[in-house]
């Protein structure tokens, strides 16, 4: 009898600590919830065609491009300032040559410049994207230095300082979701001829 009083005794014991401990976690649980992650945004813009900078023929480029934001708010201004926002981008492709397109690097750059440009059209600035420094920039100061060695010798000190690249300023991703703001550019077709 003994026995059989301690057994019921302990099975109640555990199903009051089971219960007991059981809606503590469903409260914890409550508490850790996180709110749902937005759903994207996108904004297409209607295609593109420009004449690219002249290499050694005539080249054109029709790209595609949707922007991707995660507020109803800025899809609302890029709606409203999409006069703008076009015009800053074909702005900004007829500055581009095709052999600068073609390499991932270049394609990286152009998602900046335009997001960059398409942000600061709807009234959020941020660090401005640098273009990489022209061949021009380096004959430039080359040119003061001409001395005995005349043009010949400025030329060939321009043709050996190299170009520097400015970095590209990447928002980190998080801090871009914190923010009302385009978070991307797409591009849904990308033709070069």
């Amino acid at each position: 009898m003994i026995a059989a009083g301690v057994l019921v005794l302990i099975i109640a014991a555990a199903a009051g600590w089971y219960f007991t401990k059981s809606k503590s976690d469903d409260h914890h649980a409550e508490e850790v919830k996180v709110e749902p992650a937005k759903a994207p945004i996108f904004v297409a813009l209607e295609p593109f065609t420009v004449n690219l900078q002249r290499e050694s023929s005539d080249q054109y480029l029709q790209i595609g491009i949707s922007m991707k934001t995660f507020d109803a708010e800025v899809e609302t201004k890029i709606k409203a300032n999409l006069p703008d926002i076009r015009s800053k981008i074909l702005q900004l492709l007829t500055t581009k040559t095709a052999t600068e397109l073609l390499t991932a690097e270049g394609k990286k750059r152009l998602v900046s410049e335009i997001l960059f440009s398409a942000n600061s059209s709807i009234g959020i600035v941020d660090t401005p994207v640098r273009p990489a420094a022209p061949v021009i920039a380096a004959i430039t100061p080359a040119a003061s230095h001409v001395g005995e060695g005349g043009t010949e010798a400025a030329q060939a000190h321009a043709a050996e300082a190299p170009a520097e690249a400015a970095p590209v300023h990447q928002a980190e991703p998080v801090k871009q979701l914190e923010k009302k703001r385009i978070v991307d550019v797409l591009f849904t077709s990308f033709i070069i001829q």
